[in-house]
């Protein structure tokens, strides 16, 4: 009887740094979560300027609006972050990240929670546009971005 002892191979595993999206698909959705954001804020304003316009609650008018600037300013970074990405400028990145902070100190000065989905959903999108580096190939640091 032959005695056949095999040791078990050790292969290195590759990590395979796929994307989970197209980048297309990305900078659509990119622009629609923007778009939604800043028509929320539109839809905001016209909320507080009914609130204003029947002098019921003047206070709770300036803190509506607030959020509706806060909303639209969002809104707008992530539009400017979508096309920054379009463009394959690492500035994206930078636009998003403002875009979540901005969020998140607002909701902490306020009072509010934060929100967790857009902060998992943000990291999500960073995390996606840093695996399209590859695309960005010479990353020009210098301030032309």
């Amino acid at each position: 009887m032959q005695h056949i002892t095999t040791q078990p191979r050790t292969t290195a595993i590759a990590q395979n740094h796929q994307v989970v999206f197209k980048k297309s698909a990305f900078i659509v959705a990119l622009y629609a979560l923007g778009g939604i954001t800043i028509v929320g804020g539109i839809i905001t304003v016209f909320s507080a300027i009914i609130l204003l316009s029947e002098a019921t609650l003047p206070s709770l008018t300036r803190s509506i609006l607030m959020n509706a600037v806060v909303d639209i300013t969002i809104g707008a970074l992530m539009i400017a972050s979508s096309r920054a990405f379009a463009k394959g400028k690492i500035s994206a990145i930078w636009l998003f990240c403002g875009s979540i902070l901005t969020d998140s100190i607002y909701s902490l000065l306020l009072g509010y929670q934060l929100h967790y989905i857009f902060l998992g959903f943000g990291f999500l999108l960073i995390w996606q546009m840093l695996k399209f580096k590859e695309e960005w190939a010479p990353l020009n640091f210098s301030g032309n971005n």
